[in-house]
């Protein structure tokens, strides 16, 4: 197959390369992996902190609806006292 033949190719390759090359593409490989897993986390700690952002959001809107609400029976109340 395909990737059969890649895969052996790609270790004939690296079967060549002098030992000094090796140890510096495995080092750069962890740096590369460690990057991922941050990159991972990153992503993982945008989506639990847009959920919480979504429900302040809500509740939020929610409290000013309710000042807005208390807000009109206040103006209502003062107008029914200015007028006695």
């Amino acid at each position: 197959m395909v990737v059969e033949e890649g895969i052996s190719n790609l270790t004939e390759l690296l079967s060549m390369l002098p030992s000094g090359i090796i140890e510096r593409i495995e080092g750069f490989a962890i740096i590369l992996k460690a990057v991922g897993i941050v990159v991972v986390v990153y992503f993982v700690y945008l989506i639990v902190m847009g959920f919480f952002n979504f429900r302040n959001l809500r509740r939020v809107k929610h409290i000013e609806e309710q000042v807005d609400s208390i807000d009109k029976k206040l103006n209502i109340l003062l107008k029914t006292k200015k007028k006695k």
